[in-house]
């Protein structure tokens, strides 16, 4: 006596559907995150050096576009997304920015991030 269920093809073409689909995503959103985590890294680095909060606003910004070309992160455009606040307690640069990847068609993915470090005199 036989008793085992057997999948019909739908839903071995269902199961393979969703799974394709959400490892499409995974494979969009991951390396915004891995760009991010290597952002955050790089500014954390500035945060450590000694005296970084006395540098002008111009050299700290080629400083963090130089930083993100050695590592590989290109089209992030430094005088757009990063805002450099002088502070009583020093100088805070501020990452903020959104990224947009295509999905399918007209649905679009939409990842918001921000990283706040305070530069040591």
């Amino acid at each position: 006596m036989n008793n085992r269920q057997k999948g019909s093809v739908g839903s071995w073409v269902f199961m393979i559907l969703i799974f394709g689909g959400a490892l499409s995503i995974a494979f969009k959103i991951i390396p915004l995150y891995l760009d991010h985590s290597t952002m955050s890294k790089v500014l954390d680095s500035m945060a450590s050096e000694d005296g970084m909060a006395g540098k002008t606003r111009a050299t700290l910004e080629s400083t963090i576009t130089q930083k993100f070309k050695m590592n590989n992160i290109r089209d992030f455009s430094v005088k757009d997304n990063v805002e450099i606040k002088r502070t009583a307690n020093g100088t805070e640069i501020i990452m903020d920015y959104d990224v947009r990847v295509k999905l399918v068609k007209n649905l679009d993915l939409i990842a918001d991030f921000e990283k706040t470090v305070e530069l040591r005199k």
